[in-house]
């Protein structure tokens, strides 16, 4: 029992530390300009049985103006995940709204508009949205691996790159 609360205890370090190497980013954040407008994915946790809930965190960095309003486009294989909800982030928790609708099998629209809240200020780092699934993946088999993506950015966040970022997540039996 010591050993694998050990063992536990060096992956939770190692997460922690190098951050969570199961859920990758495509095309990485470092192929651009370290001031550019930068868009990021994260799932939590990254790998997980049926009926577990994953997190998708889109993260943002060096914005070059406020940000009022953003929206964006998810995707996501559907016979892995079910939609549950999203909501706000870091950056949009005391904004008018933060939501998202399932606009087909596998599609969401995602997006948030400030209303009486604060404005994302110039070179912000932070969460704009989380987007919560179901793990269902019933009919695939241990180790099948599947991406959340999001792309077209629009309103505020148009400037972001890259044009497209996913997240992979593995399913665990």
């Amino acid at each position: 029992m010591t050993i694998v609360k050990a063992g536990f205890g060096i992956v939770l370090f190692s997460f922690f530390l190098i951050g969570p190497s199961g859920c990758k980013k495509n095309p990485t954040t470092a192929d651009f300009e370290a001031d550019e407008p930068t868009i990021s994915l994260f799932c939590n946790p990254v790998s997980a049985a049926g009926d577990a809930v994953v997190s998708a965190s889109v993260f943002i960095k060096a914005n070059n103006s406020e940000i009022r309003v953003f929206g964006l486009d998810v995707t996501f294989d559907s016979r892995m995940f079910q939609f549950q909800e999203v909501g706000p982030g870091t950056l949009t928790g005391g904004w008018a709204a933060v939501d998202g609708n399932e606009i087909g099998s596998g599609s969401l629209k995602v997006g948030g508009f400030l209303g009486g809240g604060t404005a994302i200020p110039v070179g912000s780092e932070g969460t704009l949205a989380e987007i919560r699934f179901k793990v269902t993946g019933a009919d695939y088999g241990n180790g099948q691996q599947s991406q959340l993506c999001v792309r077209q950015y629009t309103d505020d966040l148009s400037e972001f790159k890259p044009d497209s970022v996913c997240a992979t997540f593995t399913l665990i039996k």
